[in-house]
């Protein structure tokens, strides 16, 4: 057996590189390891490719990385709230041809200067993507050229409002902001809501975020906004308080080829839904202008609660088999505390009134575990959408409920095919001997194919021999694992489409890492 020594370099080089996507700066040890493994770092440019600056590491070092890139595109992260940000970016200009990827921290008195390397088409023509966090109690705004930026595709800001200057910002795709609700300004008299007019002047957007974006001022009578299109948008999310966001969307109008994510806050924990309901008080009273895809639905899917992968989601889909990996439409609901169940109910009372329910065929409800729905009429969720060929259930108290229903009312859903189940761990039956229905004047619903989810990946459970069991007979059982803890689904909402962050938590002797 070869000892590790002999690897050939560009093996080497291969496993350092991986070491860098895995563990961030700490791949930098590798230099401390023997005088080979420190000649062959130095001398491939690809390892140096991915830096960044703050105030643990001097210029000189950060100088003397960049020059081991050679000509390769660059991803820079530049932390320069403790540094001269002139002298920080004189390092970076020679290198700014192959500049690709910039992030940038700052304080609201170094926004001259940064606007000014911004400014710049030498400095600036061949940056991608962009991140600039601003560390101010109050976002401030920053101007950006598109003319010095040609190449830029995607634009992250935190507690600042990026602002194009003289010109629309056609080039970018990927826009995410975050934190700035309190970003309104008084123009000739006027308090005027910036974000809107900002998202008008990126009409090619196509993916937008907006996380703790929307000021509680939105609601004020002085305040103007204009609405807007966004007709290139391809991906809209939303972590708002759900009044903020009603108002929002009511000035939105976005394509009915657009998937919409929205995560709703309460301003309040004991929130609970009045009249207007829990969706009827998200979604705005013009939605069937303004949000075309939730109209249009043939596949729903609402998840309510929170589980170990977070929030559960309401989602909807224009196509059944793309369901899984485009949604068309999502809410979350609101985590309100002991009264969570309440809002789930009026919830699933609500779902007839904003999906198109006689052309839905494909319909999922997944409850997490801990909401016990005991008072809640399943004959009367069910019952309007009579299309339905496809029904997933879970957690189990909600499978049970909707099972209990199909088979009491044999004209609710008298299209479905499929009946899938999430169950968790079904109770251990001691003998396999079916248990009979409920009401011996019922027979068991017949269905085609059932599936059960369940997490004992040892043991089939005998269905038959349990409650929801003894409502069915199904032509084909089939059974398999569950992803998460309340059902079968795993969908993340947030991808936040940036590079990993960069934590110098390393720190090395100068002349170690630059001699």
């Amino acid at each position: 057996m070869g000892h590790i020594t002999d690897l050939p370099t560009e093996l080497l080089v291969s496993v350092f590189l991986a070491l860098r996507e895995d563990a961030s700066t700490q791949w930098l040890r590798v230099l401390l390891v023997c005088r080979r493994w420190y000649e062959v770092a130095c001398a491939s440019p690809a390892l140096w490719t991915r830096l960044a600056f703050n105030e643990r590491r001097s210029r000189q070092v950060f100088g003397e990385f960049l020059r081991r890139s050679a000509r390769l595109p660059l991803d820079i992260s530049l932390d320069v709230q403790h540094e001269d940000c002139d002298a920080v970016f004189d390092i970076v200009r020679p290198c700014a041809s192959h500049l690709r990827f910039l992030s940038v921290k700052f304080l609201p008195s170094q926004i001259d200067s940064l606007q000014g390397y911004l400014q710049d088409p030498e400095f600036s023509q061949s940056i991608v993507s962009l991140v600039l966090h601003c560390l101010a109690s109050e976002a401030p705004r920053l101007l950006l050229w598109p003319t010095s930026l040609p190449a830029l595709r995607s634009l992250r800001a935190i507690q600042v409002l990026p602002r194009p200057c003289q010109a629309l910002f056609n080039s970018v795709t990927f826009f995410d902001l975050i934190q700035l609700w309190h970003v309104v300004h008084s123009e000739e008299g006027v308090a005027q809501y910036d974000l809107l007019t900002t998202l008008g002047d990126f009409p090619g957007v196509e993916r937008l975020i907006l996380r703790d974006t929307l000021p509680p001022c939105m609601s004020f009578a002085d305040v103007q906004m204009e609405p807007i299109s966004l007709l290139s948008m391809r991906a809209m999310e939303m972590y708002e308080t759900i009044e903020d966001i009603q108002l929002f969307l009511h000035h939105v109008t976005l394509p009915s080829s657009a998937r919409l994510t929205v995560v709703a806050r309460v301003a309040e924990s004991m929130w609970e839904p009045d009249v207007g309901g829990v969706f009827l008080a998200i979604l705005p009273e013009n939605r069937e202008q303004t949000l075309p895809m939730v109209s249009r639905a043939t596949a729903l899917r609402l998840l309510a609660g929170h589980t170990e992968q977070g929030a559960l989601t309401l989602s909807g889909g224009v196509d059944v088999p793309t369901l899984g990996t485009r949604p068309a439409w999502s809410l979350v609901l609101p985590d309100c505390g002991d009264i969570l169940a309440v809002s789930v109910d009026t919830a699933l009372e609500e779902l007839a009134l904003i999906v198109p329910a006689t052309s839905l065929v494909h319909l999922e409800l997944h409850v997490a575990p801990h909401i016990l729905l005991f008072e809640t009429d399943w004959r009367a969720v069910l019952a309007p959408f009579v299309r339905v060929r496809r029904l997933l259930v879970g957690s189990q108290w909600t499978a049970e409920g909707a099972v209990s229903a199909l088979y009491r009312h044999a004209n609710i859903l008298p299209e479905l095919e499929f009946l899938e189940l999430c169950l968790g761990e079904l109770p251990v039956v001691s003998r396999h001997v079916p248990l009979p229905p409920p009401n011996a004047n019922v027979p068991p619903r017949r269905i085609e194919r059932v599936v059960i989810v369940q997490r004992d990946p040892v043991q089939e459970p005998f269905v038959e021999g349990t409650l929801v069991g003894s409502m069915l007979r199904a032509g084909r059982y089939d059974f398999k694992l569950s992803r998460c803890s309340a059902c079968h689904v795993r969908e993340r909402l947030v991808d936040d489409g940036g590079r990993p962050a960069y934590d110098d938590d390393l720190e090395l002797e100068e002349d170690e890492v630059s001699s």
